[in-house]
């Protein structure tokens, strides 16, 4: 071999390393999901409350238990969802580093969950704009969120790449709620530079992202595809929304009026609340709510847009928040609801979980608060297809 033709080989060997050693090494056009994520991630139930940020420490090590997961998966979940709160694990002024007393518990349900045969994903949960208002305007702030997510891979991928999915960001929302004047796209790259994070970390381990506006479907479809490999595109369901969230004092004054609004929805079976408010917010919200005729039809028809988004960009497409709020809602329109978008969603084949376990959103019961004694709401369950 001549001199130039050794140099040449030695030229295209050491582009080779740098090219396959490198944490930037996208996969281009040639993306892909791989199918294995449906069946871990196609039933699952959100567990709230447990590391949010304004959860009590002291149920850390025991709010959900072996006999809540062992539960789970003879009633036929496969998967949980735990919602990590923003400061439990993050540190803001060292994010490489976890919060090491909050972390080993974090680990522990981790580690019960699997043990039980349930998938289980963790995702980055705010109960505040504090941390999220920064990241559009500070990229020292995203650089921070990268190292807190590379901080989680390296920590949380011990577990199997079908047993635990890393969820980027739970409804993204700064652009859409006015905190921030910025179009909605800003979250596009900055999720971005959160998913190479993970993935200098796990080239393998699945990753769940989400669009502005609360994760909502109108959120979804302004997400430029990312051509990484892997990703799980999840969207919330919420609507109806004047039905879901009916009574709920957080979502709005209004919406804390609202009381014993049906489903489906007509001009006819909204009447009688017409008849009596005197509220004209109420008056206003119901009767649109009437006239726009909300049944399953029309809930597959909004979904259906979820469904062509995922379709045109070969997208992996999972529905990781729905469900209804019970205090208010009269219960046999709250369990059509939950049937009616389950249904939905398995016919698209579109895996899911519900919001919640054992509040107010819940199937889960106990007698006198008391953790370790409680009762399941079989209708629910019946609604959800596992009863």
């Amino acid at each position: 071999m001549t001199r130039a033709a050794l140099i040449a080989v030695v030229i295209i060997c050491l582009i080779s390393c740098k090219k396959n050693n490198s944490a930037d090494n996208d996969p281009g056009d040639n993306y892909k999901t791989d199918t294995g994520y449906r069946a871990p991630l196609s039933k699952g139930i959100n567990l709230s409350n447990w590391f949010n940020d304004y959860s009590d420490h002291g149920q850390f090590s025991n709010r959900f238990t072996d006999e809540h997961f062992a539960l789970l998966k003879q009633l036929g979940f496969t998967y949980v969802r735990i919602p990590i709160g923003q400061y439990i694990l993050y540190n803001e002024g060292n994010p490489s580093q976890l919060n090491a007393a909050n972390l080993q518990y974090v680990d522990k349900a981790v580690e019960n969950a699997i043990a039980h045969g349930l998938a289980v994903t963790i995702n980055y949960h705010p109960a505040s704009n504090d941390v999220e208002k920064k990241l559009p305007v500070s990229t020292e702030s995203q650089d921070k969120m990268a190292e807190y997510w590379k901080a989680v891979a390296k920590f949380f991928k011990k577990y199997g790449e079908k047993e635990i999915f890393f969820e980027v960001f739970n409804e993204p929302h700064v652009a859409s709620d006015g905190t921030i004047a910025y179009d909605k796209t800003w979250w596009n790259p900055v999720q971005l530079k959160l998913i190479k994070a993970i993935r200098s970390e796990t080239p393998g381990h699945f990753i769940i992202v989400g669009g502005e506006s609360w994760n909502s479907i109108d959120g979804l479809r302004l997400l430029t595809i990312y051509k990484q490999n892997n990703i799980v595109y999840n969207f919330h369901f919420y609507d109806p929304f004047v039905f879901t969230h009916q009574g709920a004092t957080w979502a709005g004054p209004s919406m804390a009026k609202l009381r014993n609004v049906p489903y489906p929805s007509s001009p006819e079976n909204v009447a009688p609340i017409l008849d009596t408010a005197t509220d004209q917010e109420v008056i206003d919200m119901v009767g649109w709510y009437g006239q726009e005729r909300w049944d399953k039809e029309k809930l597959a028809v909004n979904i259906q847009r979820a469904v062509d988004w995922a379709t045109a960009n070969r997208a992996a497409l999972i529905c990781n928040e729905f469900g209804s709020y019970m205090e208010f809602a009269p219960r046999e329109s709250r369990l059509n609801l939950i049937r009616d978008i389950r249904e939905i969603l398995e016919e698209n084949n579109i895996g899911w979980a519900m919001w919640e376990m054992d509040e107010g959103f819940g199937f889960i019961n106990y007698s006198n608060g008391d953790r370790s004694s409680f009762t399941t709401d079989n209708e629910v369950l019946h609604s959800l297809g596992l009863k």
